[in-house]
């Protein structure tokens, strides 16, 4: 059988003034949970009596199990039966009982919604704990006779739904908050932090953002076979908005007109965020700027400066943001202010060109 090529996805840092140290996994309990979930690839922390005692993001969405489903439980035994094997529990006792750092070998899981080759490795942590670093090689359909494939979500917390839990297609859990919801933060913000307000949503916005890689880019190794930088950009537009309506956030496109010149246009229609916040004199949507800042220095592998232009709450047919490469900040910051909303003026201003209405 034809294996796919592995794949290693580096999560870029993308704050304008952050460094952030590599994920070593020889020293992955140094590392916190948020680390963890900004990793491409499931990382499980078993004892030595296989209880799971960490599980991230990453994981979660491959197996499409929530992680506070299986804190506490039995790997081999309750959540991934199929690794309750010589080869793949009987591999975990010896090494556990071992002194070797790290092992590596390959496997099949079985899920109900299809099969999954993964490279395991097996690391050593802290006295008592091992973590299982598990890398995604290929995705195949349902086998015809799976061993023991691992339970659903439904299947390991049965009931949820009558205790008002809801869960999307892939198993993650969502909670529908409506417009007011987002006045009342507006609105506290304005009270105690007037000049808070940009500052927490666009930091909001970019954590959001980089968990936000992590599903764009499983969903590109799951449908795709790629990862997100080997799709077309058009394509990972495509994808961001769907993701995005999905949730309810509102209609993405995008505007490369300009993009071979180093800057390209975001429209947000119809956004969520602007229209429950009411009228405002400036652009209010620093949540998403910092969400596509996120997405968009994750695929160019570099750092980029993300402004709102234009925002819906000022009264505009839709939330308009530019993209550039982040020396050019500060002049984009110029050009937004000479702009005063027109996209168009602002992208000339930024590139250089003379004004057509001159």
């Amino acid at each position: 059988m034809h294996f796919s090529e592995v794949r290693v996805i580096e999560i870029s840092p993308v704050p304008e003034q952050e460094s952030r140290s590599a994920f070593d996994p020889v020293r992955a309990d140094g590392h916190s949970d948020e680390d963890l979930d900004q990793q491409p690839f499931g990382i499980i922390c078993l004892d030595a009596a296989g209880k799971i005692l960490r599980y991230n993001l990453a994981e979660a969405r491959f197996a499409r199990l929530d992680r506070a489903s299986v804190l506490g439980k039995r790997f081999f035994g309750q959540v991934a039966p199929c690794t309750a094997t010589p080869e793949f529990e009987g591999r975990f006792i010896s090494f556990a009982a071992g002194t070797a750092p790290t092992q590596r070998f390959d496997y099949l899981f079985d899920f109900k919604f299809g099969a999954q080759r993964v490279e395991i490795e097996l690391v050593r942590g802290a006295p008592g704990r091992f973590y299982l670093l598990v890398n995604r090689r290929q995705f195949l359909p349902v086998r015809e006779k799976p061993f023991r494939p691992a339970p659903t979500q439904a299947e390991l917390a049965p009931g949820e739904a009558q205790r008002g839990v809801s869960r999307d297609a892939f198993q993650q859990r969502s909670v529908a908050v409506t417009p007011p919801f987002f006045e009342a933060m507006r609105a506290t913000w304005d009270r105690v932090a007037p000049k808070g307000w940009g500052l927490f949503c666009a930091e909001w916005g970019l954590k959001w953002g980089r968990l936000a890689v992590i599903d764009l880019e499983t969903e590109a190794l799951e449908r795709l076979d790629r990862t997100l930088r080997e799709v077309p950009m058009k394509k990972v537009v495509e994808m961001v908005g769907a993701f995005l309506a999905r949730q309810g956030w509102g209609q993405v496109s995008a505007d490369f007109t300009k993009a071979r010149q180093g800057a390209f246009v975001l429209h947000l229609q119809r956004g969520a965020f602007a229209e429950s916040i009411g009228f405002s004199e400036v652009p209010r949507c620093h949540l998403f700027a910092g969400f596509f800042r996120a997405i968009f220095s994750h695929l160019s592998d570099k750092l980029l400066a993300v402004r709102e232009v234009a925002c819906a709450a000022q009264g505009y047919p839709r939330c308009s943001f530019v993209v550039a490469g982040l020396s050019r900040r500060p002049a984009l910051e110029a050009a937004i202010v000479q702009g005063d909303g027109d996209v168009d003026a602002v992208m000339r201003q930024l590139l250089g060109e003379p004004d057509a209405r001159a």
